[in-house]
């Protein structure tokens, strides 16, 4: 399968890093066409070979231990994975290929391109794992957390769901609370005041968590219910 970088919407990051090995055009000619989510689908639950008992959708997973994890330990649920940078598509086949991950789905673009069409209440969670920070103001209109993001995302998830969104910079720590206190369609879930200072157990690492520890910051760790208005 020959796949252009044409073919998918101009965004604001990087669409490729180091020059792709013959290794890994290799991996991905032989192996996307088996994971890509379709252009138009009538509801996530028809994706998978099984019938899966919970949906999950991951919004730039980077290079896939999240996710790849996720799904390993969860074969029971469906997953689809949204990431527009090449090199991490790449990477999370590669971990799909050796641990024989079959519960996944990739969109290797923006997935606002695809959600549009989606039906209400079809997702049971979505992850948000060290997006971009976009710290300068005149960059605001391209961060994740945003007014229309949010209430898509709030007609997609089932009233419960959880909407996990992890961070290691300064500034995105605190464009992201003040975005999602400011939504009623969703409830932080906090007990106390270091809650958001703890890593759940359940939360996976991925490189960007490691990298971010490694070098001294401290990442933050938000989980916010979604609730009625």
């Amino acid at each position: 399968m020959n796949l252009s970088m044409e073919e998918f919407l101009p965004y604001y990051g990087r669409r490729k890093g180091r020059r792709l090995s013959k290794a890994s055009k290799r991996l991905l000619e032989k192996n996307l066409r088996a994971y890509l989510l379709p252009h138009k689908f009538s509801h996530p639950t028809c994706l998978f070979t099984h019938y899966p008992e919970k949906i999950f959708l991951e919004i730039g997973f980077g290079g896939g231990e999240h996710l790849a994890m996720e799904a390993k330990n969860h074969p029971e649920n469906g997953y689809i994975g949204a990431e527009p940078f090449l090199n991490g598509v790449i990477s999370l086949l590669r971990y799909c290929k050796n641990d024989e991950i079959k519960n996944i789905r990739i969109w290797p673009d923006d997935i606002r391109l695809q959600v549009s069409s989606w039906p209400n209440n079809c997702l049971d969670g979505v992850f948000i794992m060290f997006p971009d920070p976009w710290p300068k103001n005149r960059h605001a209109s391209r961060r994740i957390i945003n007014k229309d993001n949010l209430e898509e995302l709030s007609r997609l998830m089932k009233i419960g769901g959880e909407l996990r969104i992890a961070t290691d910079h300064s500034c995105a720590k605190n464009w992201i609370l003040a975005g999602m206190l400011q939504n009623p369609n969703f409830e932080w879930s906090v007990s106390h005041p270091k809650d958001w200072n703890l890593k759940p157990k359940n939360w996976h690492e991925s490189r960007y968590m490691r990298k971010a520890i490694i070098e001294g910051r401290k990442p933050a760790w938000f989980n916010f219910k979604r609730v009625t208005n």
